[in-house]
């Protein structure tokens, strides 16, 4: 219809009142949400954590929409102030799990996928009663049919609706965001994980406090290395101590309390008087300056420790790592010979059945292909007991696998002398032992020098001036003053004595120094030694005894089927072979290791 000029219309009543509660909410919903946003953050103090926390929401409000739908209503006003409510009621299961997860973390449970499903699992209970406890509350205002129905029913509805998608996709998708952006190593395997792998550990997410899967995880001898840094609590009790002492260089700078002294009665006549002494002694400056030395000379003195203990736990690492590899190598080699035995036996056996020969070859036959199975459950065992010691020097309960499932020959650049005196912790750290001795000398030296104090006093005379006695003094009139005194050692044995011991014992740290250095320079030339040795063994073995053994046990293997050689002949050149090729891998095991012994001496870590 078309009104005349200065006509135009406008609507009242609940659309007026619906419109501008939705000018209301444009305010009200952004100020809530950044409301929450910022308590987060000073909950966690991580932006990172917080926003996957604040995933809930839009996870909450799919359900919220979608309850909408299904009970066919449209979004009013109560429904925003629902939305308001289950963004406030969402977040709290992202803050359980959050919290449950960093909790875990601080325990020392490195590992990401570890943590999340022990999180999932002892937090899908305070999850689901958490979320059920908000439902069940506004279940009734979702049925209701009495008066005020109209407003109670959309509010309770978002919020029961947006609750069961929250808590659903939070058990799902937080757990897969929180790995995502946690982990270095799921970008690794998530690559290589097909569509129903992925599809597996969303499931296993969800049937956590049900079954219990054993975890693996592949490692090279550098990751092993890294877990170790970061976990191992060895190298974190260090580091504890680094912070020690870091934390004690500010009480390098102890000046003694003020000292606070008042007085009242009769002072200096048989008028009551008050007087009021503030006083603060202190040190000779130079005594400040040599603490606050030493307390950087310890300082230097726990890193170097720190640095020790991570030298230590990753030889360590790599000890066990390359023994792992070499027990491998050797169960491959233990398989590979039980099969040429086993092949014997059977040979043996149908020989014997055709009365081609006697059965002492098939007894030898079986003996030889016992033992093997013997030495393999040996190799089994110490396998295990290795897996064990690497755990537990990476603290994980995880079964670790090595990426290494055969032993290589490491390479290494070596060093010259002057360089292994710089580079080992364990020579920084004596070296550092004498600069603490030097500055617990001065120390010493510096606290003989005299002691200093100041003060300041205020105090009243009460009666008339003795020189005229025209002026008399009250209570409200002041006498003040300053003084300054100072504290000189007469007695100075004891302080002569400590300075004595200081100096003699700058010279056993440094003689001690002198000492490990010159012995360290001694152990690694005769690791040098080894080395060369190895190294030439190895060349051998991998030049000429390797390739003759492979030959002979081709060319006895042909021989023996074709009849042209008995069984002692057979037996002899196979064990000949196999004890080439076990000696190889030993003399490549102790190649490693000797490797290993010298990186411990030249300070290397990775």
């Amino acid at each position: 219809m078309s009104l005349p000029t200065g006509y135009y219309v406008s609507y009242g009543g609940q659309f007026q009142n619906l419109e501008a509660a939705k000018n209301r909410l444009a305010v009200a919903v952004p100020v809530a949400l950044l409301l929450i946003f910022v308590l987060l953050y000073f909950t966690f103090h991580s932006v990172k954590q917080s926003l996957l926390i604040f995933t809930a929401v839009p996870m909450s409000a799919i359900g919220g929409i979608f309850a909408l739908w299904m009970r066919g209503m449209n979004f009013s006003i109560s429904a925003g102030v629902g939305f308001i409510a289950l963004f406030g009621v969402a977040v709290l299961n992202g803050i359980v799990l959050i919290s449950e997860f960093n909790r875990l973390e601080n325990q020392g449970v490195t590992d990401v996928t570890e943590r999340v499903l022990k999180g999932l699992r002892t937090r899908l209970r305070p999850v689901m009663i958490t979320a059920s406890v908000a439902s069940l509350g506004f279940l009734p205002m979702a049925l209701s049919t009495s008066a005020g129905a109209e407003v109670q029913k959309p509010l309770a509805t978002v919020v029961i609706g947006g609750l069961i998608s929250a808590t659903f996709l939070t058990m799902v998708i937080l757990p897969v965001f929180y790995i995502f952006f946690s982990s270095r190593t799921f970008h690794f395997s998530w690559k290589r994980k097909s569509g129903k792998a992925t599809l597996l550990f969303l499931l296993l997410g969800m049937s956590i406090p049900f079954a219990r899967a054993q975890q693996t995880k592949v490692v090279d001898v550098k990751q092993a290395i890294q877990m170790a840094l970061d976990s191992n609590l060895s190298v974190r009790a260090s580091a504890y101590s680094v912070e020690t002492q870091k934390a004690l260089r500010g009480a390098s700078w102890d000046i003694p309390k003020t000292s606070l002294e008042g007085e009242y009665g009769r002072i200096n006549s048989f008028t009551k008087d008050n007087s009021l002494t503030v006083s603060q002694s202190f040190a000779f400056p130079t005594v400040y300056v040599n603490q606050y030395k030493l307390a950087n000379a310890n300082v230097k003195s726990s890193e170097w420790q720190h640095e020790a203990s991570q030298l230590e736990i990753a030889t360590q690492v790599k000890q066990i790592y390359w023994q792992l590899a070499y027990l491998q190598s050797k169960r491959s080699l233990l398989n590979y010979q039980d099969s040429l035995f086993s092949g014997f036996f059977r040979a043996a056996e149908i020989r014997a059945n055709l009365g081609e020969t006697n059965r002492l070859e098939m007894i030898t036959a079986r003996s030889r292909k016992l033992e093997t199975k013997n030495l393999l459950q040996q190799v089994e065992s110490d396998l295990h007991i290795c897996s064990k010691k690497l755990q537990a020097l990476l603290n994980t309960k995880m079964e670790l696998l090595t990426a290494d499932k055969a032993l290589q020959r490491s390479d290494h650049n070596l060093v010259d002398e002057t360089s292994l005196l710089n580079q080992n912790p364990s020579v920084g750290y004596l070296k550092q032992q004498v600069e603490i001795s030097r500055y617990e000398k001065k120390l010493e030296q510096s606290r003989m020098l005299p002691d200093l104090s100041v003060g300041y006093f205020s105090q009243t005379m009460t009666g008339s001036s003795t020189q005229d006695g025209s002026r008399t003094f009250g209570s409200g009139d002041r006498f003040n003053g300053i003084q300054a005194g100072g504290s000189i050692p007469v007695w100075t044995k004891p302080f002569t004595s400590r300075s004595k011991a200081a100096k003699w014992k700058e010279k056993e740290a440094e003689t001690n120094a002198e000492y490990f250095s010159k012995s360290l320079s001694g152990e690694y030339k005769s690791l040098l030694g080894e080395y060369e040795k190895y190294s030439t063994s190895l060349d051998y073995y991998e030049k000429q005894a390797l390739p003759e053994a492979n030959l002979i046990i081709e060319q006895t293997t042909l021989s023996y089927k074709a009849g042209a050689m008995d069984y002692l002949d057979y037996v002899q050149n196979l064990s000949r072979a196999l004890t080439i090729m076990q000696d190889h891998l030993d003399v490549l095991n102790s190649y490693n290791q000797t490797l290993v012994s010298i990186e411990f001496i030249t300070g290397k870590i990775f």
